[in-house]
Formats: structure tokens, C-alpha cells, sequence
């Protein structure tokens, strides 16, 4: 369970993020970038070759401290029972240290919370960096079947960082809107 003092210290180390300045590239689904997704330590599941059939791919970083976190993976999970054959999802921890020392204990609790059909993943900066610069969670980034970036939500940027969350409505419009 979140702390309130957590809380209240991640909330206030916001501001702080988002004067990083972000990355402006746009993240392709490369080689490098698959061989990276594979290589990280699970927490559960794989990420393996299947992930990455032809579909589009959404990759999305959490931390357990973060309530907006647990909110989109909430979507995700009901995205995934109406639709779950339309995308391939990544879920990947992130920032876990941010406000104190990790946490193994919570990050399970929270693995838990997670749909099982998404694999869960400890990100590392190799990945944050090929995704343009995650400096935030919660953070989306969607593929579509080519490996080319359509869509990314939070991560950084000094207007989204903290606030926003995908939503299954808009996950849908997303996925919906590549056919």
C-alpha cells in the first residue's frame, strides 16, 4: 500500500521531472529495441518473439507507489478481455526507487494487479532512452504493426507528467483507427 508520505514526496519531486528536458525523437520498434524488451528481467511472463507479430505493440511503464499507475492498468485489463487479440502489451517497472528504497514486496502486490496475458518486465535506461526519454510514470507508447511510433502519453513532458492515463476508450479509438 502507498505511504501518504510517499505520496505527497513523489508528488512534490514531480515539478523536478519535468524540467528534464524531453527527448524529441520519435522511438521506432527496431531490432534494438525488440532485442532490448526481450533481454529484461521479468517479473512475470516473457517478452518473446510472439510479442512482436504483426501487431500493434503498446508498451507501458509503472511504478507500485504511483495511484494513477493502477488506474491505467485497470483499463489495460479491461481493454484486454474485450480485445486482447488486437495488441500486444508490455508492461514495464519503472522509477521503482524514486521515493525511497524499493520495494520487492509491493511491486509484487502490484505485478499481481496486472492482467495475466501482459508480461511485467524491470525497465532499464537502454529502454527509456530508445523510447524517446521516460522520465515519468504512468508512460504509454504505442506501435502500430510496422514498429512505427503512433501514439505516446506521459513519460516527461512538463504538461502530462503525473496527470494522464490511457483509458480503454481511447486505447480503442487508437487500435480501432489503424485498420
Amino acid at each position: 500500500m502507498l505511504r501518504r508520505r510517499d505520496f505527497i514526496l513523489s508528488t512534490l519531486a514531480l515539478p523536478l521531472l519535468a524540467a528534464r528536458p524531453a527527448l524529441a525523437q520519435q522511438a521506432s520498434l527496431d531490432e534494438g529495441l525488440r532485442n532490448n524488451l526481450k533481454s529484461l528481467q521479468s517479473l512475470r511472463g516473457t517478452v518473446d518473439d510472439s510479442a512482436f507479430d504483426g501487431r500493434p505493440v503498446l508498451v507501458t511503464f509503472f511504478a507500485s507507489w504511483c495511484p494513477p499507475c493502477r488506474q491505467e492498468m485497470a483499463e489495460l485489463a479491461s481493454y484486454i478481455e474485450e480485445n486482447g487479440e488486437n495488441v500486444s502489451m508490455i508492461a514495464v517497472n519503472w522509477m521503482e526507487g524514486f521515493v525511497g528504497r524499493p520495494n520487492p514486496r509491493a511491486v509484487k502486490r502490484f505485478v499481481g494487479f496486472i492482467h495475466p496475458a501482459i508480461p511485467a518486465v524491470v525497465g532499464d535506461d537502454e529502454l527509456g532512452d530508445r523510447l524517446g526519454g521516460i522520465s515519468a510514470v504512468p508512460a504509454v507508447v504505442i506501435f502500430d504493426g510496422q514498429g512505427k511510433q503512433i501514439f505516446r502519453l506521459g513519460g516527461g513532458s512538463q504538461a502530462d507528467i503525473g496527470r494522464f492515463f490511457i483509458t480503454e476508450r481511447r486505447l480503442t479509438a487508437i487500435i480501432n483507427g489503424l485498420s
